[in-house]
């Protein structure tokens, strides 16, 4: 009995570490393309440099800006290369990856026409409705159901699926735009959510979506090298402009698409909120607020998260490295949630608390930023003024 209970042992040890190295092999393989991802970004953004600032592709302060003097505005024309060249150089795309890449292209062109002429909000908003359209169609991406967000059953949005699915892109576009206002933020945040996109698609099986998220790491990664808040990069100061963050908003939703379809994976929408929560908080505070005000959702305005914690003596370092632990956090539990099925009325429940405390810690984050340390604190505050 001792003998075939110790054989039976091995023998469920053996197949469970065959399956993890089966999971962990298509991760692997993934690895080259977002390192060539990364090279090709970092030399186009040294490259387009000279380019940025013939045709006029800089970003100049004043108004809501603050920054000293004229930044590029080139990550996203960067980004874009390292990500096409990688993705089509790795393995079979899919279907609705290739769909992803191709209607890409005219959200990079036309987020570079934007950092350009700087268009309308109306015509913004059309060509993003246009994008999300055409991603849709080309792809056959549909979101039929938000899950059983209140334990009495799945919520089914049937005829409603096709425009909710549009709305649902275009607005996760506009989110990672609203967070691109401050160095690191957009980025940091992007990144996180690409390597929880990276890790469920390694555990599923999900090749082609794998892809994509891994060359779009690699590029941000790049890019942040030109971006985050410090001292060491300012020569080569670059921002990602709306090419670069409304590229991420929307390759991120399309690959969190591809991921909830059933014919993937099936994976939760809740998992998703999960995986990018501070664009998600910002995307709905910023919506009713402007609506509050009479204002449209697409006017402008510096009542931001980051705005908030400026104000409130909070330095760009530490609110770059306070969005990008809430983001690793948050995303860790995702992936948590994922492996041991977690139920999506729990999901649903801990993602309100989590932004009923992040709610809370930004509209009082003024009481507590002078016990931080003084790196985390603006200049003017740590002098007293």
């Amino acid at each position: 009995m001792c003998f075939r209970l110790s054989v039976t042992f091995r023998h469920r040890s053996r197949v469970d570490v065959q399956q993890q190295q089966g999971k962990l092999l298509p991760f692997m393989q993934v690895i080259p393309a977002s390192i060539a991802s990364f090279l090709i970004s970092c030399t186009m953004l040294l490259a387009l440099r000279p380019f940025a600032q013939v045709v006029g592709l800089v970003d100049k302060p004043g108004g809501r800006k603050t920054h000293h003097g004229e930044v590029p505005v080139v990550g996203g024309l960067a980004m874009f290369a390292g990500l096409l060249v990688a993705a089509l150089g790795g393995a079979d795309l899919g279907h609705g990856g290739m769909s992803m890449l191709v209607v890409s292209v005219f959200m990079v062109v036309l987020g570079a026409l934007d950092d350009r002429f700087n268009l309308p909000p109306k015509v913004r908003l059309f060509a993003h409705l246009s994008v999300a359209v055409a991603l849709v169609y080309s792809s056959g991406f549909v979101v039929h159901g938000l899950g059983d967000l209140f334990g009495f059953g799945d919520v089914g949005l049937g005829v409603m699926a096709l425009p909710f699915t549009v709305v649902s892109i275009v607005a996760l576009i506009n989110a990672f735009n609203m967070l691109d206002g401050l160095d690191g933020l957009a980025g940091s945040a992007g990144l996180v959510a690409l390597g929880g996109v990276m890790v469920v698609s390694s555990l599923s099986g999900s090749a082609g979506t794998l892809l994509i998220a891994g060359s779009m790491l690699g590029a941000v990664g790049a890019f942040l090298i030109f971006n985050l808040p410090t001292r060491l990069n300012r020569p080569v100061r670059t921002f990602m402009g709306d090419a670069g963050s409304t590229l991420l908003g929307f390759l991120l939703a399309g690959l969190s698409l591809s991921l909830v379809q059933p014919t993937t994976i099936g994976l939760s929408p809740m998992i998703v909120l999960w995986m990018m929560p501070i664009p998600v908080f910002e995307l709905f505070t910023s919506t009713v607020r402007r609506l509050v005000r009479g204002l449209p959702p697409t006017q402008a305005d510096s009542g931001h998260f980051h705005h908030l914690l400026v104000a409130d003596g909070l330095s760009v370092r530490a609110i770059c490295a306070l969005y990008f632990l809430v983001s690793v956090a948050s995303c860790a539990l995702s992936i948590w949630a994922y492996q041991n099925d977690v139920g999506e009325p729990t999901l649903f429940v801990g993602f309100c608390l989590v932004f009923g405390g992040w709610l809370l810690l930004v509209r009082n984050a003024k009481w507590f930023v002078r016990a931080l340390p003084t790196w985390c604190q603006r200049a003017d505050v740590k002098s007293g003024h």
